[in-house]
C-alpha cells in the first residue's frame, strides 16, 4: 500500500510561475529578493545579529561580577562567527557535488573525531561528559561535525542506491549499522540527546529516501529496552536528574528542578513586550547556561512574548525556504542534502525551545545561530553555505530531483 507514491512530485518551477506580464507591479528585483537563497541569508544574518547582542548582554553580567575586565565569552563568540561566516562563503562557492565524491572520507574523519575525543589525554571531561577537544580557550565538539557528516554520507548513499532503498539489506541494514556505530560512540561520551538527534535526522532521510517505515517502527520498538538499560546503568546521575526535573521540577526547586524553574521565571517575567534590552535579572547568575542552551529564556525576559514569537517565526521561515530549495534541487543528492540540513537546523531550534519551556527533558542543544558554542555555529553556517550552493545551482538547472523516482513507497 502506497501512502506517498512520489514525494518528489512537486512544483519545481516556483521561480518561473511569476512572469513580468503577471507580476502586476512587482519588478524583477523585488521578485528575486524573495528567492529562497536571499530569504535564508536575511534570516540567518538577523539571527546572528540577535545572537551577538544577546550573548553580549548575558556575558557582560558575568564579566562585571568577575575579576577580569575583558568579555572573553563575547569575544570568542564573535571570533567563531567570523570563522563560521568565512566557512559559509567558501561552501557557497564550492560545488556541493564534491561532498558526494568525498562523503566516505568526511564520514571517516567524523568517526575518528568521535574516537579521539574519548581518549582521556585528549578529550576534556566537563560535567561528567567527555565531548570536547580543547586548544587553549577554543574547543571543538566532534559530535557537531558528525551531524553534518551523517547528512552528507546518507544523502550520497540514498542518491546512489535509490532503486534499492525499499529492500531490507540496502535500504535498512547497511544504514542502520552506520547509524548505530555513530550513536554508540556518542553515547560513550556520554551524550544521549545528540545520539538521539542524529538518529532522528537519519531516519527522516531514510524514510524519505524509500526505506520502509515498518522497518524503522520495529527497530524503534526493539530498541526501547536496550536504550532504557543504557540510560539506567551507563549514564551519570545528573542525566537521570534531568528526567526527574522534567516530570516534577517543584519537587526539588533548589536542586534538580532549579534550572527549568529559573527558565520559567525568565519567560514569565518578560510578559508581552519584555523588560527591555539588558534588563534581564535571571542572567545575573540565577539561570545557568544563560548565554548558551537557555539564551531563549533571556530573549523572552528582555523582549517578551513578542520577541520569542519573532524568533520562532524566523526559524519556521527558514524551514520553509529550506524546503523550497529542497524541492528545486537539480538532483537526488542535492534534494536529500538540502532536506537533511534544513531538518537538522529546524529540529534543533524546536528542541531548544521545547527544553527551555519545559516541554521536554533538559538537553544541551544550543539555539542555532544565536547561542554561544563555536562548533555549533561553525557547522550550522557550513550547512547554510551548502544549502545556498544548492539553491544557486538550482537556478541554472532545468532538471529537478522530482524526476528522479516515480514509484517509491514508504509502506508496502
Amino acid at each position: 500500500m502506497n501512502i506517498l507514491r512520489n514525494p518528489f512530485a512537486i512544483n519545481i518551477n516556483y521561480g518561473k510561475d511569476i512572469h513580468p506580464a503577471s507580476a502586476k507591479g512587482l519588478n524583477q528585483a523585488s521578485i528575486r529578493s524573495l528567492e529562497p537563497a536571499n530569504v535564508i541569508m536575511y534570516l540567518v544574518t538577523t539571527l546572528l545579529v540577535i545572537g551577538i547582542i544577546m550573548v553580549y548582554s548575558t556575558s557582560s553580567a558575568k564579566t562585571a561580577e568577575g575579576a577580569g575586565s575583558m568579555n572573553i565569552i563575547f569575544l570568542k563568540h564573535v571570533a567563531w562567527i567570523i570563522i563560521a561566516i568565512t566557512g559559509m562563503l567558501i561552501m557557497m562557492k564550492t560545488d556541493y557535488h564534491h561532498l558526494q565524491r568525498y562523503s566516505m572520507v568526511i564520514l571517516i574523519v567524523a568517526l575518528a573525531g568521535l574516537v579521539v575525543v574519548l581518549i582521556p589525554e585528549i578529550g576534556a571531561k566537563i560535567n561528567g561528559s567527555r565531548r570536547w577537544i580543547r586548544a587553549g580557550i577554543f574547543g571543538y565538539q566532534p559530535s557537531e561535525f558528525a551531524k553534518l557528516a551523517m547528512i552528507i554520507f546518507l544523502s550520497g548513499y540514498i542518491a546512489k542506491n535509490r532503486e534499492k532503498m525499499a529492500t531490507f539489506a540496502k535500504g535498512f541494514v547497511v544504514p542502520i549499522i552506520l547509524i548505530g556505530v555513530v550513536s554508540l560512540l556518542i553515547l560513550k561520551e556520554p551524550d544521549f540527546g545528540t545520539a538521539m538527534f542524529i538518529t532522528v535526522v537519519s531516519f527522516i532521510l531514510l524514510m524519505t529516501g524509500g526505506t520502509r517505515i515498518i522497518y524503522v517502527i520495529f527497530t524503534l520498538i526493539a530498541s526501547i529496552p536496550h536504550i532504557y538499560q543504557i540510560y539506567i546503568n551507563k549514564f551519570p546521575a545528573y542525566q537521570h536528574d534531568r528526567l526527574l526535573a522534567f516530570l516534577d521540577p517543584w519537587k526539588d526547586p533548589m536542586g534538580i528542578g532549579y534550572q527549568i524553574i529559573q527558565s520559567w521565571i525568565a519567560l514569565g517575567s518578560g510578559g508581552i513586550a519584555g523588560l527591555g534590552l539588558g534588563e534581564s535579572r535571571q542572567k545575573l547568575f540565577f539561570l545557568p547556561m544563560s548565554d548558551n542552551d537557555f539564551i531563549f529564556s533571556i530573549i523572552g525576559e528582555e523582549f517578551g512574548f513578542i520577541g520569542t514569537t519573532c524568533i520562532i517565526i524566523m526559524f519556521v521561515l527558514f524551514a520553509w525556504q529550506g524546503m523550497r530549495i529542497c524541492k528545486t534541487a537539480p538532483d537526488a543528492f542535492g534534494f536529500f542534502l538540502a532536506l537533511g540540513i534544513t531538518a537538522s537546523i529546524a529540529l534543533q531550534a524546536a528542541i531548544n525551545v521545547a527544553v527551555v519551556t519545559g516541554s521536554i527533558p533538559t538537553k544541551g542543544l544550543p539555539l542555532p545561530f544565536i547561542s554561544t558554542g563555536g562548533s555549533s555555529i561553525l557547522l550550522s553556517l557550513l550547512g547554510v553555505g551548502i544549502l545556498l550552493n544548492i539553491a544557486r545551482q538550482s537556478e541554472n538547472s532545468d532538471v529537478s530531483a522530482c524526476n528522479v523516482e516515480d514509484n517509491r513507497s514508504l509502506v508496502t
